[in-house]
Formats: structure tokens, sequence, C-alpha cells
């Protein structure tokens, strides 16, 4: 991590308990700054197109910070566009630890939420946004809104943090049927959340502003889903935190204006990258989330020029066709046939099917801290994909936090699982 980072984020952390407010609005100016910057580069390389999402990312937290009132708390899997139609900031606070994390910062929030009586061994993104809550850093958002899919965490702490800042709490429960039945089901809840928010927000949804983001996400998917296609057969200088804001796009900004521009400098991207044979590169696809905090993983993926990261299952988890007459059927569509709901086989079966397309060398599954879903699917999958031909190397580590890291063995591991697929 660079030394300004280092000490900026040491200057955050001896702010949070004395003076919360002054650490937030350090964070709130950071995150600002990053999203000047990165928007106002070139886009013409694979590292200034991802710094563009990722500076609108660090904008989004920052308005979040900013103006908590106009603000929702919404999980990673929550759809967003009924926001967007309203004008209403997504604040997510795993997206939130994601940037503590890199900004030097992160403990101070884990340990206090571990002082407040949290599990050492739960998620450390909930952790992290629990502790950023409970020392009034993270300020109360407007309402919280989360699903049932996939993370069992979240079950407690959306529930924590709406008690702990006493505002209204809407849950999508999701079935794991992938039924239409299912689809109905939550399209009703999701119509329930926006009379809800209406309420809430004292405003009015307006049903063509609604169909208006709908058309911008059915552009906005088509474009990812043919770069999707396109990217199994070129090769371009992948990252981290590029795989990052892939998953972040296609969830809480997709219908954004910023998500579809960023998908047309994609688009343009694969135009000018070369073909997959004229590479060298060993092609990793990764399981689940990445820990682009950690410079000496991500040196390995960005530096030596030897191997590139060409997919994530959390990002590709599912790219419904989006339907704007629809509106509620699309978003309760693609929270239903995620990859991620239902059964452990039916994720790896998807990860197979990805890492086929993307042609694949190998398959890293991470299993992310205090995250019991991916743990408990990892041997199973390891053995599915190694039968298949991926050779796959499980690592534990953690998306944020550096305390349960076991840093140079995961170095170790890596470099000796890449060594293999070249040899």
């Amino acid at each position: 991590m660079k030394k300004h980072v280092e000490l900026f984020g040491n200057i955050v952390k001896n702010q949070v308990e004395k003076n919360p407010t002054l650490a937030r609005k350090l964070l709130e100016a950071a995150y600002s700054f990053v999203r000047f910057t990165s928007t106002h580069k070139l886009v013409n390389n694979p590292k200034n197109v991802y710094g563009y999402l990722t500076g609108e990312v660090a904008g989004t937290i920052s308005d979040s910070f900013r103006k908590p009132e106009n603000s929702v708390m919404v999980n990673i899997f929550f759809p967003c566009e009924i926001l967007h139609a309203m004008n209403i900031t997504p604040m997510l606070p795993e997206g939130i630890s994601c940037y503590l994390a890199n900004t030097n910062c992160i403990d101070v929030f884990t340990q206090t939420a571990e002082d407040n009586d949290i599990p050492e061994t739960f998620c450390s993104y909930h952790k992290a946004m629990i502790g950023a809550a409970e020392t009034n850093v993270m300020p109360a958002p407007l309402m919280i809104a989360n699903t049932t899919l996939c993370c069992d965490a979240n079950q407690l702490s959306f529930r924590r943090l709406a008690n702990y800042y006493g505002v209204e709490h809407f849950v999508i429960d999701v079935p794991r049927d992938k039924t239409q039945d299912s689809i109905d089901y939550v399209s009703d809840q999701l119509r329930e959340f926006s009379n809800v928010l209406q309420d809430v927000s004292h405003r009015k949804l307006d049903e063509n502003k609604l169909k208006e983001v709908m058309v911008r996400s059915a552009r906005s998917v088509d474009m990812y889903r043919n770069y999707v296609d396109r990217r199994g057969k070129i090769s371009i200088d992948s990252s981290m935190t590029g795989e990052m804001v892939n998953l972040i796009s296609n969830k809480m900004m997709l219908g954004t204006k910023e998500t579809e521009k960023y998908y047309a400098l994609l688009q343009d991207l694969a135009d000018i990258s070369p073909k997959r044979e004229a590479s060298n590169k060993k092609r990793i696809f990764w399981v689940h989330t990445l820990p682009n905090w950690q410079s000496s993983l991500t040196s390995i993926f960005e530096d030596l020029g030897n191997v590139e990261i060409v997919g994530t299952d959390i990002a590709t988890d599912c790219l419904e066709p989006v339907n704007p007459d629809k509106p509620y059927e699309s978003m309760a569509r693609r929270i239903i046939n995620s990859s991620f709901n239902g059964m452990a086989k039916d994720r790896i079966n998807s990860i197979l099917e990805s890492a086929k397309k993307m042609h694949a060398d190998g398959i890293i599954v991470f299993c992310h801290w205090g995250c019991k879903q991916t743990l408990g699917m990892s041997q199973l999958a390891k053995q599915v994909l190694e039968k298949e031909g991926f050779p796959t190397l499980v690592l534990d580590g953690d998306g944020c936090d550096y305390r349960n890291v076991a840093d140079g063995q995961m170095v170790t591991r890596v470099n000796a699982f890449i060594e293999q697929l070249e040899e």
C-alpha cells in the first residue's frame, strides 16, 4: 500500500473515537477526490477504464455520506433501479468495507464490531459495516433494504443496523425454487418496497422514469453480455479491482448512465485487445469476491504479465435480458435466477459454464473469511471442476481485513498454482 494512503488511513483511525464526524468528512473528501481524478482521465487502457467506474462508485459512497437522508442502505443483490428512478443514492455497506480496506482504516471498524459482541468468525465485510455504523462514522440512511439471497450474515447485520439507526427495514424474501411463482412472489415484494419507499421519502415514483431507467438497464445488460461473450476470445490486462467494479456495475449501479458508459468503454477495450491465441498469459476464472486491497496478490495479476483474471462468478451470476415494460418482473427474475440462489451444485455448474466460455486455464475458489456458503461448497467445487479438466486452487483469505490473512502463504500458493498451469 502506498505511503500516503497508509498515512491517511492512520489519520482517519485516530479520529474515529474522538471525532467520528471528522473521520466521516475525511473519507467523504477522499472518495470525492477519487471520483474527480478517475473520471477526468483518458479512458484508453484497461486501468483507466476500470478506474472510471471505481471513481463513480467512490462518488456514490461520498454522496451517501454527505446526504444520508437521500440514501437507502442495500445489500449487494438488491436491485436498485427503483432508487435510481427516484434519484435516491444506494448506500452499499459491503462496498464501503472494500473502500475502507483500500484506505487502510478498516481494522478500527472490524475491531469495534468485535468489541460490541460480533463474533470474530463473522464475515469481515459485515463486521466492518457494523463497526462503521456503531462508531457513528457511517451515517443513518433513510431506510434499509436487503434480500435473503445467498448471504447468511446480512440476515443479522442489516437487522442490527436498522435497530441501531431506528429506521425502516424492508426484507425481500427470496425462495430457492426458480419458477414463475417465485418470480411473481418477489415481484410483488418489490412493488411493496416501492410503496414503502414512497411513504418514507415523501416522494412519488414516476413510472415513466422507472421505465427510462429499465431501458438503460436493458441496454447495459445487452452490452455486458456481449462483452462477456467476447472476453473468452481476447486477452486483457485485467485486475482484481476491475472485476470488483464489474460486479458492482451489474448490481447496485445497473440502470445508471455511469454503468452504461462503462460498458460502452468495455466494448471499445475489447475492440483493441489482442486475440487470446496471441497471448501467453494463463487465464484464471475467479470464484467469489476478490481481495483487491492485498497488494502482494494484486501484483501477481497486474505486474508480472504472465496471468490474467478472465472473469468472476459473482459478476456473471445472472445476465438475464431486461424487459422495460415489466420492470418488477425483470428485477425479480434477476434475483431468482442468480447462480447464488439454490443448491451449491447450481452455482458450480454456472462456474463450469463460465470457465469454459472464458477459455480458463485454471480456477481459484476464494474462501472469504466468514462466508459459509463459499467455504461449504469449496471442496465439492474443486472435485467437480478438476474432473472437468480445470485445475482448481481453494484459497483461504479475507476480502477486506488484513488481520485474517497469512499473506506470504497465500502468495506462495498462488504462484505455485500458476507455475503448475504453465507446466
